[in-house]
């Protein structure tokens, strides 16, 4: 299992999912599934409020959900000169704005 820290201020938006269930589950507040767009990866929220485990396959149909893009935001961010965790993280950094 891989726990992970969401993003602080990170902006929420919903990609293209693959099935029905998995769109519901993401738009509904009372379900613990998240999804970061900064990193493109889904994960199941803890009750800590700010961590997720990292999901490989959807819990509905089974679909491989695609790679997390975590190490490649990191590494970007680190060529910049930008420590994430001491630093202010630039905007186009809290969404996928950044992959552009």
């Amino acid at each position: 299992m891989n726990i992970v820290m969401m993003l602080k201020n990170e902006r929420q938006t919903y990609p293209e999912c693959c099935c029905e269930d998995m769109r519901e589950a993401l738009s509904d507040s009372e379900h613990p599934i998240y999804y970061s767009s900064a990193f493109q990866e889904f994960g199941l929220q803890l009750s800590s409020g700010f961590e997720y485990s990292i999901l490989k396959y959807c819990n509905w149909c089974g679909t491989k959900l695609p790679k997390s893009r975590r190490d490649a935001w990191f590494d970007s961010l680190e060529k910049l000169g930008i420590d994430p965790w001491g630093n202010d993280i630039p905007i186009k950094y809290l969404s996928s704005s950044w992959l552009e």
